[in-house]
């Protein structure tokens, strides 16, 4: 039983390994099979072709082929995939093969002596082209790769072209000259992608880029481009397409509502802006359609939500503690991200064969903020903002969050923590540029990642920017994104604080994001590791104005699905006088190897053990070939 998913994957290619869930097998009956030599049109592909759901990446309709190259000349099996969702059975079923399943395998995948060859072949319906596909395993020769698309195409009704899903495949395909279909055409011809599922009733506001701020709780907000953050809202859709762990799509989760990418949503729906709707991505099919009244009425009685306790503040404690000094333990007094982040610098200590390293700081605990805003009499302030009755007018309450910060800038510390804070610095982190991070104790949740909502300042050099930027992400703890979020979430504004998190600034060569669970189908039994990577520093990763490298890892296989390619033709670096510049760079160079693509996955498989076996959103650096990890927070489901 234990090899059963091995075999559902190598035997199923792309049915059961392009980012999806491995189906239940499906039962035989008695139907008469339209298994054939040829397919004669498109109906006929129609008539043998499975489309799946239920969160796979790529939602098309494909035929499964084997040729078999074990007699005088090769043969081409079109498959029945609606009857058969493996090649192993269907060959099975026509005693072409009487091996065990990893015999099998062995004999079938990266080997240029194999028997037979296993792949599918997809229709891409906004591109009108067939492509043929292989799973991301299978290492194929240049030779065999042409052979294949030959004796393919010489039984089939249209033109095909090759779509690689691995950087081998790809590398064949160019050494004798086939033509491609390329991950970025694959990915555009995608019509629509659920990044969250569910079903809300609000008023669709069509948004142009940079109006995001207006938006209110009850809208559903249909974007033409992904911002960076946004205010909660009641549901998301999106023109533009984007990774599933950008800061806009993982607060979706934390707030329970539907987000999905559907193609030209703005001129599907763009009509009905300004009306009550009904946004559903419940089904394979995002759909919006206008509201009826009792929909309205019934959306206004329900529109409560779960109210997230902030978890209490020590106050007590002034110390500097280094991360090597903290564990899980001490998010009561230096917030979750930091105690989170000492947790994972114990395990890189404890387990040198990971590979990886966690770059050294120290935390300002939650003491300093409370000393900051007790000098400043700021606690006045945040009490006649929280009473007036205008904090709902969010025109009003923008204005004056943002004075509140003002205030916050303006600010003096108190000389002996300022003192205390600057010879911790120098002392544990010499005079290097340092990462200036917000811990607060409304972030890193059960159920509220908050991700995105507080500010870093990257590279601060000077004693002077130092002093700056520690107030600066004290006073996002009152950005309007974190305090709309926090409404929702109904976490009481008086019990948030904010401690900082201080480390030495990487210069990284790439940077991203992983997940331990594969965002695409949260309820797979397989493991997958879902990696987003850009060049240069991470901050854009999480952006989502631009698609990352996107690569699904399964460490049971060892196979590497690339997804998509970084859409970036600039990444970040430290600038000489401190804060980050832009360079430019090759769009079309692959981000990661797939070195570092296993040594990350196996680093993120340590850490999610390491926190009690619950998936993790993995935040990464990579410099001179070497990983540093930089956040680990529980991943919430959607």
């Amino acid at each position: 039983m234990g090899k059963l998913p091995a075999i559902a994957a190598l035997t199923g290619i792309l049915l059961a390994s392009v980012a999806g869930p491995y189906p239940e097998r499906a039962s035989v009956g008695h139907r008469a099979s339209t298994d054939g030599d040829r397919i004669a049109s498109d109906a006929a592909f129609d008539k043998m072709a499975r489309t799946e759901g239920g969160g796979r990446f790529f939602e098309l309709p494909r035929v499964m082929f084997a040729i078999d190259r074990g007699g005088a000349s090769p043969r081409v099996y079109w498959i029945d995939t609606r009857r058969y969702l493996y090649h192993f059975d269907f060959l099975q079923a026509r005693y072409l093969t009487l091996a065990d399943a990893d015999s099998f395998n062995a004999a079938n995948y990266s080997r240029p002596d194999r028997r037979f060859v296993l792949g599918a072949v997809a229709r891409y319906p906004r591109l009108g082209r067939y492509g043929v596909e292989l799973w991301e395993g299978d290492v194929i020769e240049p030779e065999l790769l042409s052979a294949m698309m030959a004796q393919l195409e010489a039984s089939f009704h249209a033109p095909l072209t090759f779509k690689p899903n691995s950087d081998q495949q790809a590398a064949a395909a160019k050494r004798v000259g086939l033509p491609v279909i390329g991950i970025e055409e694959a990915y555009g011809a995608r019509e629509q992608l659920v990044l969250n599922g569910g079903r809300a009733v609000g008023r669709l506001v069509v948004v142009e880029d940079g109006a995001e701020a207006d938006l209110l709780p009850g809208d559903i907000a249909l974007l033409k481009a992904m911002p960076i953050r946004m205010p909660p809202v009641a549901g998301i859709v999106s023109s533009t397409f984007t990774t599933p762990i950008n800061h806009v799509s993982l607060l979706a989760k934390t707030w329970q509502i539907p987000n999905a990418y559907r193609a030209e949503a703005d001129r599907l729906w763009g009509e009905f802006n300004g009306r009550q709707v009904v946004l559903d991505t419940s089904g394979r099919a995002v759909t919006v359609r206008l509201a009826s009244e009792a929909e309205i009425r019934a959306a206004e009685r329900t529109r409560a939500t779960r109210r997230v306790r902030a978890p209490r503040s020590d106050l007590a404690y002034s110390g500097l503690p280094a991360l090597t000094e903290q564990d899980a333990e001490w998010a009561p007094r230096t917030g979750a991200k930091a105690a989170n982040l000492a947790e994972a610098a114990s395990l890189a200590r404890k387990r040198p064969d990971l590979g990886f390293a966690v770059p050294p700081g120290f935390s300002v605990p939650f003491a300093f903020y409370e000393r900051f805003v007790a000098a400043n009499g700021l606690a006045a302030d945040v009490e006649a903002l929280l009473n007036d009755p205008k904090r709902h007018d969010p025109a009003w309450r923008r204005a004056a969050l943002a004075a509140l910060r003002a205030r916050f800038a303006a600010g003096s510390m108190p000389g002996a923590d300022l003192a205390a804070i600057l010879a911790r610095r120098h002392s544990l982190l010499g005079d290097k540029g340092v990462f200036v991070r917000s811990s607060t104790n409304a972030e890193d949740l059960p159920g509220f990642n908050g991700a995105g909502l507080y500010d870093t300042v990257p590279n601060v050099a000077a004693p002077a920017a130092l002093e700056a930027a520690l107030k600066t992400v004290w006073g996002s703890l009152w950005n309007e994104r974190a305090f709309a979020a926090r409404e929702r979430a109904g976490i009481d504004h008086r019990a948030v604080r904010a401690a900082v998190l201080m480390q030495v600034g990487v210069d990284a060569d790439a940077a991203g994001v992983m997940t331990t669970i594969d965002p695409f189908d949260e309820h797979s039994a397989e493991q997958r590791i879902f990696i987003a990577a850009k060049r240069g520093i991470g901050i854009r990763v999480v952006e989502g104005r631009k698609i990352a490298e996107q690569l699904l890892y399964r460490p049971e296989l060892d196979s590497i699905q690339i997804l998509t390619r970084s859409q970036d033709d600039v990444m970040l670096h430290f600038a000489p006088d401190g804060g980050v510049e832009e360079v430019k760079i090759d769009p079309k160079r692959a981000v990661l190897s797939d070195d570092l693509v296993r040594q990350l996955g196996r680093i993120g498989l340590a850490i999610q053990k390491r926190f009690g076996n619950r998936p993790q959103d993995v935040e990464w650096l990579v410099v001179g070939g070497r990983i540093m990890i930089v956040q680990s927070r529980d991943y919430v489901k959607g």
